[in-house]
């Protein structure tokens, strides 16, 4: 508009000047002429042939419309006129710049005697095809002048556009709880704003970091064990409890007692540093091999004994498992870690939803026993372990999930979570598989650990939210989803089709921390892509990665899930109590609310409402 205007105001200014500057020419010529030939004729004594002769020339030229001699009398004794001839300027424009120029008078005398006036009227034909040609090349120029001007302007629109939208999009990822920093602009009214914003990003993450490490600190007093960096012998007594829990879903699984040999002994002949790097490394190889499986736990119990929970394995998967940590042992010595051949002895003992903890522990203790007796890096499983649990052994898993999408066997099984005050809010489901004729019921977490097993938990995630759209109640819903489906590069877009067919419902993504630091920019893709439909995202953490918990922002989450690890008595242990403030206080600065699961008690409900928690679900709420 700028450079319209300016192009006709230009040209306007332009025309009228010409214009003008035409007409004065065009009245000094007949002013001129007028004179030149009353001169003449006044020198020829006003004689009319002379007069008829000296006219006729000067018509004849063709720049005058009128040349006229009018009488003392003021009637005309010569006069020659002409219409207006043809022109090649268009009638509208004539009619829009007008050229009326003034006619040239001058007086005759004959001696001292008045003869009369010549009257010259000039011909604006040749002006106006001059003013014409001039227009149209003015409007040339300026047009291409207009042309530049116009791309330069785009251009620097298009760059004021982009740093703009830069600071609308950090603006809207902030409402989103998505806090990030963008380069300052080179406007200076977006750039205070920009620079405003990314201060306070700064602010931000500088406060969320030291309350992680604060958290982290608290984290390592409290469920951690110093040496190893593995959970304790507390956070191991609290999963246990878990998974030995009466569940319309049993869990089944294996227990895997470690225990170095003559720590004592090893200590005195190694020293303690060698020996804190002996034991630092049995734990990374625990810890290696329980992280792809999400419910899995490496700890600590004390000095010598380390654990892992390895849930929904059978018992030839433990054997090979049992065989690849004592292979792993076995290379220590190689590595100058220990001086003799033997590390370590493994018990292997299976437990089941429903059996106690004391009586497990005492079985493990026994096995371990066993396996001592064999020497080093040995390992004995508990003679009640079949070859695989409820007549598992040589079921065929991976035909399973090839027709995962035909099995009617799947079901989803709803919880409700309610708010603090009582009110209903969502409905959580649980996937599960019913009995059939040749198979027993299986539970979401034999299910996902099978499947993440095959790489086959994208299929499996798929299914749980198609069966959730079709078959879920009415409302907003819950479903759980494995971070290792964001590595499928089909997964978000199937996602996105299923949930375009169902538009009126509203599904929460609820994704387990295990795992999701290696698929992060596939989460925070997957965030973006369904939270802009309605939907919500949510983690579920279990508190032993709190740096993950302090990036959460990034992807603009909706709400954190504790596990029911972090819960479980927490109205009994103030250690737990004053973390989960501190989670708490770290979810208000990223605006995201807790949801605490699997309460089971109304004191652990009021402690946790106490504390703030705003979302419940488990046996105790209603």
């Amino acid at each position: 508009m700028v450079v319209f205007l300016s192009i006709g105001g230009a040209l306007i200014a332009n025309l009228l000047h010409a214009r003008s500057y035409l007409e004065q020419q065009l009245n000094a010529q007949s002013v001129d002429t007028a004179h030149g030939l009353a001169l003449m004729l006044t020198q020829y004594h006003a004689d009319p042939v002379m007069a008829q002769t000296l006219l006729n020339s000067s018509f004849d030229q063709g720049h005058f419309s009128l040349v006229r001699w009018e009488g003392v009398d003021h009637k005309p004794l010569v006069n020659l006129a002409s219409p207006h001839p043809e022109s090649e300027v268009p009638a509208w424009f004539r009619g829009l710049l007008p050229l009326e120029p003034s006619p040239g008078t001058a007086q005759v005398s004959n001696g001292w005697m008045q003869a009369g006036r010549i009257i010259v009227q000039s011909q604006p034909n040749y002006a106006y095809l001059s003013l014409w040609r001039g227009a149209l090349h003015t409007v040339y120029w300026l047009c291409a002048i207009g042309i530049v001007a116009a791309l330069i302007g785009a251009l620097d629109i298009r760059q004021m556009k982009r740093q703009l939208a830069s600071v609308v999009r950090q603006a809207q990822a902030i409402s989103e709880r998505r806090f990030h920093k963008i380069p300052i602009p080179g406007i200076p009214d977006l750039a205070e704003v920009a620079l405003a914003m990314n201060h306070m990003v700064d602010r931000l993450q500088r406060y969320l970091d030291g309350l992680r490490d604060e958290l982290d600190l608290m984290r390592q007093k409290i469920l951690t064990d110093n040496s190893t960096g593995l959970p304790n012998r507390e956070a191991f007594e609290l999963r246990l409890g878990g998974l030995l829990k009466e569940e319309e879903d049993p869990v089944r699984g294996f227990l895997f007692l470690v225990r170095v040999a003559n720590l004592m002994e090893l200590n005195q002949r190694l020293g303690g540093s060698k020996t804190d790097a002996l034991l630092k490394r049995l734990a990374d190889d625990l810890s290696q091999r329980c992280q792809p499986h999400p419910g899995w736990m490496a700890t600590r119990l004390r000095g010598a004994d380390f654990a892992m929970l390895c849930p929904e394995i059978d018992s030839r998967e433990a054997c090979k498992l049992a065989d690849e940590l004592c292979a792993c042992w076995g290379r220590y010595q190689g590595m100058d870690l220990i001086d003799r051949p033997g590390v370590a002895n493994l018990a292997i003992v299976p437990f089941h939803s429903g059996d106690g903890r004391h009586q497990l522990l005492t079985q493990a203790n026994q096995t371990l026993s066993l396996a001592e007796a064999k020497g080093g890096n040995a390992w004995e499983m508990d003679s009640r372990a079949g070859a695989a649990p409820d007549g598992m052994a040589d079921f065929n898993w991976q035909n399973l999930f090839d027709s995962i999408r035909d099995d009617h066997a799947l079901r989803l099984r709803w919880y409700p979570v309610c708010l603090a005050d009582g009110s209903f809010a969502w409905q959580e489901g649980m996937l599960y598989r019913v009995q059939t004729e040749h198979l027993p019921q299986m539970s979401a977490m034999r299910l996902v650990a099978q499947a993440l097993r095959l790489g086959r938990s994208a299929a499996l995630d798929l299914k749980t939210l198609a069966l959730a759209l079709r078959e879920g109640p009415d409302g907003r819903l819950a479903i759980n989803v494995s971070p290792a489906s964001l590595s499928a590069a089909d997964f978000l877009p199937q996602t996105q089709q299923l949930l375009g067919k169902h538009p009126k419902r509203r599904i929460h993504f609820e994704f387990d921390e295990a795992g999701l630091a290696d698929n992060w920019q596939a989460f925070v893709a997957f965030a973006r892509g369904v939270r802009g439909a309605g939907h919500r995202v949510a983690v579920e953490i279990q508190g032993h990665n709190m740096e993950l918990v302090a990036r959460l922002h990034e992807a603009g989450i909706d709400y954190l899930v504790l596990d029911h690890s972090l819960t479980h008595n927490i109205h009994q242990d103030q250690g737990r109590e004053a973390l989960l403030r501190g989670m708490l206080r770290m979810a208000s600065l990223m605006v995201v609310e807790l949801e605490a699961k699997g309460v089971a008690t109304p004191q652990d409900k009021a402690s946790l409402i106490e504390i703030g928690v705003q979302l419940l679900t488990g046996p105790a709420v209603k």
